[in-house]
């Protein structure tokens, strides 16, 4: 008892004189150097009130560390549970970290301090992680907990600027219009985790982290728990999905020149880029030709795809995208190491300034050969527990093909090297593609998962590759 009587008797005199000597104004204290390099965050050696404390309502709350620290977008990492009008004023000088609270605090609440990564030592920027300050204006601390994690449904992947929501039950549009009483951030890996919680019941969220913290966009990435979640002592495995019900749409730019009668139009010819690389037209994709302004056809001078005597080829189209006007498509079934001629007429091709292809052209190109491709055979397993299961090659989180799995065996033809991603779509309404989710007041509607495999499927020019597939639950 004496041993640690010592100890509580030293703690307050240092807090007493680190006080002391804050309240004198010193400043540019260096500490001695030498000795080992420090490889350890400070830690708390005393606070103000002591953490963890009960029935209070603190103004003001002071916490020393064991050694000099310094802060880093505090108000970014901060996170006070639950949400308090005005954010507290941080104040860190030496190795004190003063916190003022503004506002009247409700009764009976736990409330936590969470500082993220923001504070570090001042020698070695050593990080103290997740450091957390916690009191109650009631009479006990509330012990629940709830963790899990989150992944975007469309490609399966992390996305680390995400946060979890929690919203009182008994109202129903608080994800639309208040800011929420808790959340927790999503890492690095996915997983989130809130501590100190009232075990009582939420509605769960994912939202973005801005501002707002609302659901006041439906093109934000988006996710919900079908049902709400009462929170215990120890509540593990939440799994969330997000999603965009709408996606983004570019709001179309006013062309200056366009708008302005007085502007002379300069004619100096359409310039475009062709999808062909060197002078080898890939045979799994369409040849494109895409311009700077958005374009349309001239009838009279219409583009074609002739063989080297220039003679039209049948069953050939030449399109238009309809989104930007400004790709022409050339769709044709590619046979290999064919060469070919696509010709260009002079003014086949007008933008919405009367510009034109000024001057005629003839590329000159020849299709791939097959053994500029690899095939695959993979051995999928574990795809019986789904409905519609769909292997998805994807690189950079783009699709790239996809082959519905009716068996265990699929056989992957003319595959262009490389390597690729390997997911799997639960394609719930046999579509064949992925459907998002929706949330309104009259649906609730989960989106199609998409579950990223740890397999890679390298594919080798001229070689059969084989893998072996997975699918765990």
């Amino acid at each position: 008892m004496r041993k640690y009587a010592i100890i509580t008797t030293w703690l307050i005199g240092f807090f007493a004189v680190v006080t002391s000597v804050q309240m004198q104004g010193c400043a540019n204290i260096v500490p001695p150097s030498g000795g080992p390099k420090d490889s350890l965050p400070p830690y708390l050696v005393v606070a103000k009130p002591k953490d963890s404390s009960l029935n209070i309502q603190p103004k003001e709350i002071v916490i020393a560390f064991n050694e000099y620290i310094t802060t880093e977008a505090i108000q970014e990492n901060l996170i006070i549970s639950p949400g308090i009008k005005t954010t507290p004023l941080i104040d860190a000088r030496l190795n004190m970290l003063r916190i003022r609270i503004n506002d009247t605090l409700d009764k009976n609440t736990t409330y936590s301090v969470k500082f993220g990564n923001a504070i570090k030592d001042v020698n070695e920027g050593n990080i103290l992680k997740n450091f957390t300050y916690v009191f109650s204006t009631g009479n006990y601390l509330d012990s629940g907990r709830l963790s899990g994690t989150v992944r975007t449904a469309e490609t399966g992947v992390i996305d680390s600027t995400l946060i979890v929501i929690l919203h009182p039950t008994n109202k129903d549009s608080a994800i639309y219009k208040d800011k929420p009483l808790y959340y927790a951030k999503v890492d690095g890996k996915g997983k989130f985790e809130f501590t100190f919680l009232p075990t009582t019941a939420f509605s769960v969220f994912v939202l973005p982290n801005d501002y707002n913290k609302r659901y006041d966009d439906s093109t934000k990435l988006f996710g919900f728990l079908n049902t709400p979640l009462q929170i215990s002592a120890q509540t593990d495995s939440q799994q969330l999905y997000v999603f965009q019900a709408h996606q983004k749409v570019e709001k179309k730019k006013a062309s200056t020149a366009a708008n302005n009668k007085n502007v002379k139009k300069v004619v100096s010819g359409l310039k475009y880029m062709k999808s062909i690389e060197g002078n080898e037209q890939d045979l799994l994709t369409d040849l494109t030709l895409t311009f700077e302004t958005p374009v349309q056809f001239n009838d009279s001078f219409p583009i074609v795809l002739c063989d080297t005597l220039n003679k039209p080829l049948p069953n050939y189209t030449v399109s238009i995208d309809t989104a930007t006007k400004k790709m022409v498509t050339i769709h044709y079934d590619w046979v290999e190491s064919t060469p070919m001629r696509l010709i260009i007429p002079k003014r086949s091709l007008l933008d919405s300034n009367q510009n034109y292809i000024a001057k005629a052209d003839t590329i000159k190109f020849i299709t791939k050969s097959d053994a500029a491709y690899g095939s695959a055979l993979v051995r999928v397993s574990g795809y019986q527990n789904m409905g519609h299961p769909i292997l998805l090659l994807t690189k950079e989180n783009k699709l790239a093909f996809s082959y519905p799995i009716k068996q265990s065996l699929i056989q992957m033809l003319k595959l262009p090297p490389g390597d690729y991603d390997l997911k799997v779509l639960d394609d719930t309404n046999n579509n064949g593609i992925w459907d998002t989710g929706k949330y309104n007041n009259s649906i609730k509607q989960q989106p199609e998962i998409v579950k990223k495999l740890t397999d890679i499927l390298n594919i080798k020019a001229n070689w059969e590759n084989e893998v072996n597939v997975i699918i765990n639950k």
